[in-house]
């Protein structure tokens, strides 16, 4: 289900954390961390937040479409493909579609589906 500003708002309350507060605080957590489930959970985390067309500014302005497709070359399969995921739902937005493009997303997509 898709959120509303104002839905948002209603379940934060005038004094809760922002979802751009929140997601910059799991990105922190996410680089800091040292455990490979940690880093799993958190991961899984950022990237259901990518279904949400709600989300995808926060995502843009955060760069989390950077760290999505830094995770793609790491060894890790989990890693690769929550990343994965969460690269294929933010590209149904066209500005973070062309900024996936620009990066070489593809061939980096393309060398994660063939190992």
């Amino acid at each position: 289900m898709f959120s509303r500003k104002e839905r948002l708002i209603q379940k934060t309350g005038e004094t809760g954390i922002g979802r751009y507060e929140y997601l910059k605080q799991l990105i922190k957590e996410f680089t800091t961390t040292t455990a490979l489930e940690s880093k799993q959970q958190i991961l899984a985390n950022l990237a259901n937040f990518a279904y949400d067309p709600i989300n995808y500014e926060y995502m843009k302005q955060l760069h989390l479409i950077d760290l999505f497709l830094d995770q793609l070359s790491e060894v890790d399969e989990i890693l690769k493909h929550f990343s994965l995921a969460a690269l294929c739902n933010i590209s149904c937005d066209p500005e973070a579609r062309e900024y996936i493009l620009s990066l070489n997303g593809i061939k980096l997509i393309q060398f994660f589906s063939a190992s």
